[in-house]
């Protein structure tokens, strides 16, 4: 790329003096040779890049390949950034089903109640320092059918809690459980 801006500035500055010297150059037979020799200075800067290909001094395989090389290191890192990211994103899904089938299976068989549905939501961000940690868990939890009279104990629930908080270290207030099919407790 040096190359190349040193020969447009060569051009340029030899076009200028060129037409510098041709306004100043007495009228008559001399302007015809004026003319002449800076048409000639110019037409070989023009040529020169060419005959420097033709030689093989000019190494335009070199700079194109070095430009290439760069546009494809560009390329290649941003496809890998992509490819992370699609990844962490693949991976968090895959460990928030694993929790939420563990919650599931843990309480499973219980004689008074029956998680029919749970969520996890989780730190999505991979520049936070809690990435992949646990925001929030959701339970929705509905009386067993050997609870007949369709009720849950305040002791009932407070084991739930303390089941999840232990196995999965997050505070009481990250969890919350929707009674709402009990009808009393």
């Amino acid at each position: 790329m040096d190359a190349l801006r040193s020969w447009i500035i060569t051009l340029v500055s030899i076009t200028v003096v060129c037409a510098i010297i041709e306004k100043f150059a007495p009228r008559g037979n001399l302007s015809k040779y004026v003319k002449l020799i800076c048409g000639l200075v110019v037409t070989v800067v023009i040529v020169t890049p060419v005959i420097s290909l033709l030689k093989g001094d000019f190494a335009i395989d070199n700079i194109a390949w070095s430009q290439y090389v760069k546009m494809s290191e560009t390329e290649l890192r941003s496809r890998i950034e992509k490819l992370q990211n699609e990844d962490k994103t693949q991976m968090l899904e895959i460990y928030r089903t694993s929790l939420i089938n563990d919650i599931k299976a843990r309480f499973k068989g219980h004689k008074d109640f029956l998680v029919t549905n749970a969520d996890a939501v989780l730190y999505e961000d991979p520049d936070d320092k809690d990435f992949g940690l646990i925001r929030r868990l959701y339970l929705k939890i509905e009386p067993n059918v050997d609870n007949n009279i369709k009720t849950i104990s305040n002791q009932t629930v407070a084991y739930i809690k303390n089941q999840l908080i232990t196995t999965f270290g997050i505070n009481d207030n990250q969890i919350i459980i929707d009674l709402s099919a009990f009808s009393g407790g």
